[in-house]
């Protein structure tokens, strides 16, 4: 039985290995997606590796016993970036979250200190625990932002739940080994589990986590072309706020970027997770805002200048948008 475990965990993780190639060399997806994805599978494997190693061997130097660990710390925050990348279209990596991994980078050099942390019982129940908790916050963290944020689209929650699932019950394994001497090998069988149904969804679907939106699969809009309509819109909207024309329609800011009304659709979807009179009406709200505060005109004034045929119609969007009424917002 321990050699069944033994080359199944083994399999699992030359899988983890080939899933890193794949999302780091793989022109399918979000490709900021993929690098944190083979991030997220890279850390996952350093602490299954340490299971393995102490369960079927020993004599194993404390500096690959502390990378494990380290492995462990940064599971959590990873697949926090991980899940951001996917429902957030506009997410990029900025140099102060490596805060979120300072623990597990810092802790990588401390590997001379880890004998005398575990010959003390009590210090060591301690400082696992606390690992523990750190993963736990960090998965209960993700999951709440993915069900109760402004993810839309059903089936990256679905996606993201099975693997957030597969972590909690990876944690729960080593959790009861913790407090009740749960087998400890058990947290990497469940690994390789998390791996092979990872697979599955590669080979079936060829990418990791599906975003893109079945109604556009088959549009053919080419990348190059995507990214012009993109870059034009923005100039239109930010640059010459087009928004607050009145009489602005779909069909007439299609023909000002020279496209058809079903790609300028598909762009606005894949980019604002919106459709067109919601990115319109959040241009022309996000103005309104600032002129009530920096501005003396008349609310009605605003209403018209940001584009809206009526202060009524202005006053139900604004307050759709707020939460407040126009009034109410100035005086605040």
């Amino acid at each position: 039985m321990d050699t069944i475990i033994l080359i199944g965990s083994i399999i699992g993780i030359v899988n983890s290995f080939i899933l890193i190639i794949y999302s780091l060399f793989s022109k399918k997806g979000n490709r900021r997606s993929n690098i944190i994805f083979a991030l997220f599978i890279f850390v996952l494997t350093l602490r299954i590796s340490k299971s393995i190693l102490i369960t079927f061997s020993d004599g194993f130097h404390d500096f690959l016993l502390t990378i494990g660990l380290s492995g462990f710390m940064a599971i959590g925050p990873v697949f926090y970036f991980f899940a951001e990348s996917i429902y957030n279209s506009k997410f990029k990596f900025r140099w102060g979250q490596l805060a979120h991994l300072l623990p597990a980078i810092l802790f990588t050099f401390l590997w001379v200190f880890l004998d005398r942390i575990r010959s003390d019982a009590s210090t060591w129940h301690i400082f696992y625990r606390t690992i523990l908790l750190q993963y736990m916050i960090y998965l209960a963290r993700t999951v709440y932002k993915v069900n109760t944020g402004s993810v839309q689209n059903g089936r990256i929650i679905k996606q993201l739940n099975i693997i957030a699932a597969f972590l909690m019950a990876i944690w729960f394994a080593y959790f009861l080994n913790e407090v009740s001497g749960f087998p400890y090998i058990s947290g990497a069988v469940l690994y390789s589990v998390l791996i092979y149904f990872t697979l599955i969804i590669v080979i079936n679907k060829g990418f990791i986590v599906d975003v893109s939106n079945p109604k556009y699969k088959k549009t053919g809009l080419k990348a190059e072309e995507s990214e012009r309509i993109l870059k034009e819109l923005k100039g239109l909207l930010l640059g010459s706020k087009m928004y607050q024309d009145n009489t602005l329609s779909l069909v007439k800011l299609t023909k000002k970027l020279n496209t058809s009304t079903h790609a300028l659709s598909q762009v606005i979807n894949e980019n604002y997770e919106q459709t067109f009179f919601e990115l319109i009406g959040q241009f022309r709200i996000e103005e309104a805002k600032d002129l009530l505060k920096e501005s003396e005109n008349k609310i009605s004034d605003i209403a018209f200048e940001i584009g809206y045929n009526s202060l009524s119609a202005f006053n139900t969007a604004f307050k759709k948008a707020t939460g407040s009424t126009p009034t109410i917002y100035r005086n605040e």
